[in-house]
């Protein structure tokens, strides 16, 4: 892994894996898409929420707060970041780093395969 500045992280290309950095705190792992001059896409990892809308997006957890229901992930469903804080840092995870991660998800599938269901 790399800790890198704004200007650096528009030229990487789309695809590449990071964590927003400041000071000994990581944000979420998210995916960069194209840059936009100075903005990019980004693929959200952790609430990335299948929806077609703000107000569906919240429906959701909602319900699956109050009921426990399960819902849909979207991993191909990119937005603009919109933030330009020029003194932003990102943590460019490097392609060992997203081995390791690979490898460690599939040992939680296992050989007996993830649950398909929690109890609320």
């Amino acid at each position: 892994m790399k800790i890198i500045g704004r200007a650096a992280f528009l030229e990487l290309p789309p695809g590449t894996l990071y964590s927003k950095y400041s000071p000994c705190m990581f944000g979420a792992m998210e995916i960069k898409g194209e840059t936009l001059s100075n903005d990019f896409y980004v693929q959200s990892i952790s609430d990335a929420v299948a929806c077609d809308s703000s107000d569906q997006f919240s429906e959701i957890l909602e319900d699956a707060r109050n009921t426990g229901s399960s819902f849909n992930m979207d991993f191909e469903c990119e937005g603009r970041d919109g933030f330009f804080d020029q003194d932003e840092l990102f943590a460019i995870w490097e392609h060992n780093d997203v081995q390791s991660l690979i490898q460690r998800l599939q040992q939680v599938i296992g050989p007996a395969g993830y649950p398909t269901s929690v109890q609320r």
